[in-house]
């Protein structure tokens, strides 16, 4: 994108990679869930797994994209772009991808319910039980259920202001639902939040912020040499 706003013509060489780009981003992804996050419970599968987390952390990217966009719709480079057009077209994909959250998190948790079998269930119970419950109908109300039924409004998704303060929920929301996902493997003293996730999150978070503000501040807000930005802006 720098290379296209200095001039150069680099769109047949992003379509090319691209797709196979893609297919690495979604191999990459599902390892490292598995890694990271699956292996906390080593007897417990699921082949939707990685899907799963992947469509939650598309869910919060489009979210946090949804939510800078918002905030600097003043500046020079974004005031064609930020429009209640295309903040209806960004509402629909974030309502898209909560919808296909939705729809992946349910599919396991069906599968698991209907094999009953022993080495799926516990992952369950254990999210369901000691306090746990209490998250995964917070998670069922706030990440989806409340974000269906507010960007079924035409009218919220055509202010950008208003689908920033969706989005900003959604970033919450995705917090806590990796927090149920990781955290019950953890526990064996049920619910608790602890201060040093809170810490971890705003320490590292930050120092991301960091430095996407600083990278953000040192490039135009909006690809200026792409070809079809024309028709972005029409």
């Amino acid at each position: 994108s720098l290379r296209q706003d200095g001039g150069a013509d680099v769109s047949a060489t992003l379509q090319r990679i691209s797709a196979p780009g893609l297919l690495v981003f979604f191999l990459t992804t599902t390892f490292a869930f598995t890694d990271w996050m699956m292996s906390l419970e080593p007897h417990w599968y699921s082949t939707i797994y990685g899907a799963m987390v992947l469509v939650g952390h598309a869910v919060g990217a489009l979210a946090f994209g949804i939510l800078v966009s918002a905030l600097l719709a003043g500046e020079t480079d974004l005031r064609a772009l930020v429009n209640s057009a295309r903040s209806h077209q960004l509402g629909n994909l974030l309502f898209a991808f909560i919808m296909f959250w939705i729809y992946l998190s349910f599919c396991q948790y069906f599968l698991i319910w209907s094999a009953n079998l022993a080495e799926e269930v516990p992952w369950v119970i254990r999210r369901t039980t000691d306090g746990w419950q209490w998250l995964a109908i917070a998670l069922v109300v706030g990440h989806f259920a409340l974000p269906f039924f507010v960007l079924l409004s035409r009218d919220v998704k055509r202010r950008p202001m208003w689908l920033a303060a969706v989005a900003a929920w959604m970033l919450v929301f995705r917090w806590l639902d990796t927090f149920w996902l990781v955290a019950p493997a953890l526990r064996a003293d049920g619910f608790q939040v602890r201060w040093y996730e809170i810490a971890s999150t705003v320490g590292i978070g930050g120092l991301w912020l960091w430095y996407f503000a600083g990278q953000l501040a040192s490039r135009r807000l909006a690809p200026i040499g792409d070809p079809r930005l024309s028709e972005a802006t029409s």
